[in-house]
């Protein structure tokens, strides 16, 4: 992570930060409501918080952008051939099942998926810009 620009840091920690957000959003923030009859006839109504609605598998649903960002921040730290290639897979991952999940908890996931997208972004010029300083300053473009 020490090789890291300001920029691709900064974005990962707040992927991390939203990932984080979201599970105690389960846990405090209603999102639905439930309706019920008592036995003198009179209505109640409560309001729900995703893990009081679908219970831990709500909160756990949530939680995987977490997760996947958490891989994708170990995935851009490892050297080797094999880290950015992951990093990137496991990002069209979570774009994916952002893109399907859109209609429910999806659309909360976008601004994870963004900060990835430009920490990924961010860390690919890096590796590029590394690269470049390590081959002794020399172009791979002959001069004009």
């Amino acid at each position: 992570m020490e090789r890291w620009s300001a920029r691709t840091r900064i974005a990962w920690w707040v992927a991390v930060g939203w990932g984080v957000l979201l599970p105690v959003l389960a846990l405090v923030v209603p999102v639905g409501t439930e309706v019920s009859l008592g036995s003198d006839g009179v209505e109640t109504e409560r309001h729900l918080t995703l893990a009081q609605a679908e219970g831990i598998s709500g909160v756990l649903t949530v939680a995987v952008p977490l997760a996947l960002a958490l891989l994708v921040g170990v995935a851009m730290a490892a050297d080797g051939r094999w880290g950015l290639p992951t990093a990137w897979t496991l990002f069209g991952l979570l774009a994916a099942a952002n893109f399907l999940a859109m209609m429910s908890v999806g659309i909360f996931v976008i601004p994870l998926t963004v900060a990835l997208l430009v920490a990924l972004v961010g860390r690919t010029s890096d590796g590029r810009r590394a690269r470049a300083s390590s081959d002794g300053g020399v172009s791979p473009r002959p001069a004009p």
